[in-house]
C-alpha cells in the first residue's frame, strides 16, 4: 500500500498499481455469505446437503475533498462505466476481480463529495457449446420432422382402443 495510514487500497487488477490515491477511503465492509441448501425428509425434519457461496460484496465509503476531486470522481466513474476489474486489499485479505456495481454519491458544501462505492466479485464462466450425439430414432416416421408443418393426431377407432385388465375386475 502506498500510505501507512491507509486501511485499505484499491488496485488495478492488471498491474496492481494503487488507484484513487487522493480519495479518502473511510472504512471497508466485506460481506462473505452463503446459502445452505436444506430439504425436508420423510419424518418431517430437514437435512442439509451442500453450501453455495454467494459473490463477495464490498462497500467502501469515500470522501473526495481535495482540489482534484473532479478528476478522481471521473476516474472512478470511468472504471464503473467500463466494467473495470479491481483488486481490494484490506488488513486481513485481498479480494481480486471486484467490479463496481453501484456508485451513489452525495455532494455537500461542508464535506465535499461522499461516495458509497459498492463492489461485487466478478466470476466470469466460460461455457462450451457442444453438439448432441447423432442418434437414429427407433421409427422411420420420427426421423425427419422438417418441412412437415402442423400435424393432426389420428383418431382411434373403438376396436383399436386398449383398456386395462384391472378395469374389468373392479367394475
Amino acid at each position: 500500500m502506498a500510505r501507512s495510514e491507509d486501511l485499505i487500497g484499491i488496485f488495478s487488477n492488471e498491474n496492481y498499481e494503487q488507484l484513487f490515491i487522493n480519495a479518502s477511503l473511510m472504512k471497508v465492509t466485506v460481506t462473505e455469505s452463503s446459502q445452505i441448501m436444506t430439504h425436508p425428509v420423510e419424518d418431517g425434519s430437514r437435512v442439509s446437503d451442500h453450501q453455495i457461496f454467494d459473490l463477495i460484496k464490498i462497500s467502501i465509503p469515500i470522501v473526495l475533498s481535495s482540489d482534484d476531486f473532479i478528476s478522481v470522481f471521473q476516474s472512478i466513474q470511468k472504471g464503473y462505466k467500463s466494467s473495470t476489474l479491481y483488486t481490494i486489499q484490506t488488513k486481513v485479505s485481498v479480494y481480486k476481480n471486484m467490479m463496481i456495481d453501484s456508485l451513489p454519491h452525495e455532494e455537500t458544501v461542508e464535506s465535499g463529495i461522499r461516495l458509497m462505492l459498492t463492489l461485487t466479485e466478478f466470476n466470469e464462466q466460460v461455457t462450451s457449446i457442444g453438439t448432441a450425439p447423432n442418434v437414429a430414432p427407433k421409427s422411420a416416421k420420427d426421423s425427419n420432422t422438417v418441412k412437415r408443418g402442423v400435424q393432426n393426431g389420428k383418431t382411434v377407432e373403438n376396436e383399436e382402443k386398449k383398456t386395462s385388465i384391472i378395469k374389468g375386475i373392479y367394475s
